[in-house]
């Protein structure tokens, strides 16, 4: 078989017959839809397990009796497309060698720098194609591009409006991720770097300084950990680096010029006085706000420069790093003695105590796991931190806060010191975040941004509600969801820059890239109308959405206001409420913190309860080869060149089975061949199925119970989404019991091998859908097996057929029995085979030794067959009483080790 011609075959086939176009009839129907990718690159292998599990599952059901419907649109909000102009007009060779890997031309990048549109609806082409080859039963009727196509601006326009009315899109003073170079917010998918990383509030402790001229500086340390003020010894500053100077809210700092820009962004009056080197302070002495004692400043080689302010606290009882610093400088004796610093000025401080250690452990943990390395460092820093957060106590160091827990006390000291000046703060990311522009970005305080009210209680608590009654899988996800409700807080959905929908109440301000990809499911059940119709975004008002999803409004009135047919308006809600709400959504593991879970809020706030999601699936990231997929590593395998070398449903079959639940899947390219070598060995048996005949014999039951075992096992599969387990009983399983059969069946039974074989045939047709229709032909159907009736499975053979298991699994056995025995009797080819029975009083029942007897009657053609040479079985009993044999040539006996074996 020629895989890829035969796809091509079957896809022209069912363009032509157009089975994949759904609407609305009298069945019971089952929505979903691909997540909809960014056109700025083609589909890669990233993309493929999604993508393809959610196709699976979307035929699965279509051959269950289910009217299916599988979207598919396309994501050119933000700055993903523009981010790609941007570094295309910069000449940036890593962008135009990841574009030249996924196919593009020396004339495409070129047509790219001039016009962003043009770059969406070229990868769009590119997808499309891609996925066609895939053969995703998609109805290509309904898609759309965000931030293109107007009609679907006036959707998001209208779901805004909505959100606004109901108090969820809110005005205020927030802390964003900040790209400066953009001047707006950037969202996880317009970055290039630090997808997941938020916003974290440090606290800045100021220190302060006074020179011989009486000049006072503050050193502004910014520290997540301020309960440890009491245990600081020191104060380190980056050696051989300059700092600034400046004027913060009326005082003389000293910080990093990254710290300068982070505080002009945060509300802060900043203005820049000049620069300073870190050795001008080196050996003096800074004061410590809650204690009043001065502490050395000395010179740090760990500190970033990028992080907090430049400037930071040393407790090395409790710090790791500052132990380590303290441990390099101390053993640098120029520098000891330059800065006259000893063992005794810099003797940690203890400060909390915690079960398990002594008074100082981080000298504990640096000491025993030998910590001389960033990376263990950095772990066991997380480590501590977390246990003395949760379980320390402050000691009597602390002063009034002795014996107080850290993490009830904590807030409480923030506080006091804010409120005597001492102390302020200011915003960071929890990692590098990088823009879509190439701009390394920071968190800027943002006042008058609109933000979604993600924390309004009444909202968490409607979307914990209908979460308890949503299908997950894996169930164990739940979790991840349920926390992520919890600390989820409001989120910056608009930005100044980039494509995307104008906010309808302020058009300075565009919703961002995750906030228009929440409820776009719904604009699935109406784009066929809309494309078909050539229907423009001025007739598209908020009263027509109004009418179509809640319901709203005079259907006459209506049409005459928006100047739509009446007929056209009721296709729309027609189409709505027959295919709303969705089924099935199907998503990568990393988008449970923002995507899905933004999924489900908004569509808990804006649509009736009966139109709320139904379920979500989850799975894990795609590796190659055992690695993670990077640019670095050239390992980004656009989807087209899988598809070339492989062929479509071997890629399907090799995606789908990698992994199941929240597993990362891992692309190998070896794989693919025991997988081809079984869909063969089904096609070859296809051809031989005229040779046979249709005499049943008792081994035709055991098949016959392993088929309705294989349905029942792989429908489950299905269900549950577990489509390596499906494959696992429907393939691999499968193809094993074929082949007993085949090997133990003296005259195989044509009726009964072909059933099976069209049973396993639409059993894997949801995953090698193009192999199965071609096979499915070949059998003799002049129909697709992609809309005939899954396979349907009876309890009752399965729960009779425990007995026909023993029977093979005896026969096996016997078989393994033989096979040792010629071993060591040294005869390959052995010319007669004696097996004797126990005697009888080594049976439960007498019932038992018959029921062997007649097996091996019926088996003895087999073992004939098998070995070549005559079969002789003798019954203990009958040796022992008359010295002869009961049967001559036939085959008795009891169990595997009540079975004796002599070749001759």
């Amino acid at each position: 078989m020629d895989f890829k011609e035969n796809e091509k075959k079957w896809q022209a086939r069912w363009d032509e017959a157009r089975i994949f176009e759904t609407d609305p009839d009298k069945r019971k129907k089952f929505f979903t839809s691909l997540i909809i990718p960014y056109v700025n690159g083609n589909a890669h292998i990233g993309h493929s397990f999604t993508f393809t599990r959610s196709d699976v599952y979307a035929r699965f059901k279509r051959m269950n009796g289910y009217n299916s419907l599988l979207t598919q649109g396309f994501h050119a909000t933000g700055e993903p497309i523009l981010g790609v102009v941007e570094r295309l007009r910069q000449s940036d060779q890593s962008q135009i060698a990841t574009l030249k890997l996924y196919g593009a031309t020396d004339e495409d990048i070129e047509n790219f720098k001039k016009d962003p549109k043009y770059v969406a609806n070229y990868w769009m082409k590119k997808i499309v194609g891609s996925m066609k080859e895939m053969g995703y039963s998609i109805d290509w009727r309904r898609r759309f591009v965000t931030a293109i196509d107007p009609c679907f601006n006036s959707f998001i326009e209208w779901q805004y409006n909505k959100l606004k009315e109901k108090g969820y899109v809110v005005q205020g003073t927030h802390p964003v991720v900040w790209c400066s170079h953009d001047q707006s917010p950037t969202g996880d998918h317009d970055r290039l770097k630090g997808e997941g990383e938020g916003t974290i509030e440090y606290t800045i402790i100021k220190f302060s300084f006074e020179d011989e001229d009486g000049h006072k500086f503050i050193f502004p340390c910014a520290t997540l950990r301020p309960e440890t003020i009491y245990g600081v010894t020191n104060i380190w500053l980056k050696p051989e680096t300059e700092y600034i100077l400046a004027i913060v809210n009326n005082e003389t700092w000293v910080i990093s010029k990254d710290a300068l820009d982070k505080l002009n962004d945060q509300l802060f009056e900043v203005s820049e006085l000049g620069f300073v080197q870190s050795e001008e302070f080196f050996g003096k002495r800074a004061k410590n706000p809650s204690t009043e004692e001065e502490v050395p400043i000395l010179p740090g080689n760990f500190v970033e420069m990028g992080t907090g302010t430049g400037v930071v606290m040393s407790v090395p009882g409790h710090a790791p790093f500052d132990w380590v610093g303290i441990k390099t400088l101390l053993k640098n004796k120029e520098l000891s003695e330059k800065y006259k610093i000893d063992s005794n000025i810099v003797k940690p401080i203890s400060v909390i105590s915690l079960e398990g250690y002594g008074e100082f452990p981080a000298v504990e943990m640096v000491e025993s796991m030998k910590a001389d390395s960033k990376e263990k460092l950095e772990k066991i820093t997380a480590e501590l931190y977390k246990k003395e957060f949760h379980q320390g106590v402050l000691n009597n160091n602390c002063k009034t806060y002795a014996g107080q827990k850290v993490s009830e006390v904590k807030d409480h000291l923030i506080e006091r010191f804010r409120n005597i000046g001492r102390a302020t703060s200011i915003w960071e990311t929890t990692g590098l975040v990088v823009c879509r522009c190439n701009n390394k970005c920071h968190v800027k305080i943002l006042e008058n941004q609109w933000f979604l009210n993600y924390s309004n209680d009444r909202w968490k608590n409607d979307v914990k509600r209908h979460l308890e009654i949503m299908r997950l899988y894996p169930e164990d996800i739940r979790g991840q969801f349920l926390n992520t409700i919890d600390w989820l807080k409001d989120k910056a959905c608009a930005r100044k820059s980039g494509l995307g929908t104008k906010l309808p109440w302020d058009k300075d301000w565009i919703v961002e890239t995750l906030s228009d990809s929440t409820i776009y499911m719904a604009y699935y059940t109406i784009s066929k109308t809309i494309n078909d119709n050539n229907i423009i975004a001025d007739k598209l008002n908020d009263e027509v959405f109004d009418f179509i999803f809640l319901s709203k409004g005079d259907l006459k009135q209506i049409s005459k206001n928006c100047g739509l047919d009446e007929s056209l308006l009721k296709e729309m809600k027609e189409n709505f409420e027959y295919f709303y709400p969705m089924d099935f959504r199907n998503s990568g593991k990393d988008l449970v913190q923002h995507h899905l879970i933004f999924f489900i809020y908004h569509h808990v706030a804006i649509f009736p309860e009966k139109y709320w999601p139904r379920s979500i699936a989850v799975n894990g990231y795609v590796n190659v080869a055992g690695e993670k997929m990077s640019k670095s590593k050239g390992n980004i395998i656009p989807l087209s060149e899988l598809i070339e070398k492989h062929g479509a449903d071997l890629v399907r079959l090799n995606i789908s089975t990698s992994a199941e639940g929240m597993d990362d899947a891992d692309w190998r390219d070896e794989n693919t061949n025991p997988l081809k070598s079984r869909l063969m060995y089904l096609n070859d048996l296809v051809d031989k199925i005229e040779r046979m005949e249709s005499n049943k014999t008792n081994v035709d039951n055991w098949l016959e119970l392993q088929m309705h075992k294989i349905i029942k096992e792989t429908t489950t599969a299905y269900e549950e989404t577990k489509f390596r387990s499906a494959i696992n009983a429907s393939l691999f399983n499968a193809v094993n019991d074929m082949k007993w059969y085949m090997r133990r069946s003296i005259t195989p039974n044509k009726t009964l091998v072909k059933e099976f074989l069209e049973n396993i045939i639409k059993l894997i047709a949801p995953i090698t859908p193009h192999y199965s229709e071609e096979v499915w032909n070949k059998l003799g159907h002049k129909t697709f097996v992609s809309i005939d009736k899954w396979p349907q499975y009876k309890d009752a053979i399965i729960l009779k057929g425990d007995h026909l298991d023993k029977d093979e699994l005896f026969v096996k056995k016997t078989l393994e029995d033989i096979e040792h025995v010629k071993k060591l009797a040294k005869r390959q080819k052995p010319s007669k085979i004696i097996l004797f029975v126990a005697k009888s009083d080594k049976f439960a029942d007498k019932k038992d030794k018959h029921h062997q007897i007649r097996l091996f009657e019926e088996a003895h053609l087999f073992l004939k067959k098998e070995y070549g040479c005559d079969i002789e079985v003798l019954d203990s009993d009958i040796i022992t009483s008359h010295n002869e044999p009961l049967y001559q040539n036939k085959a008795t006996t009891s169990k595997p080790e009540k079975l004796g074996v002599i070749v001759f």
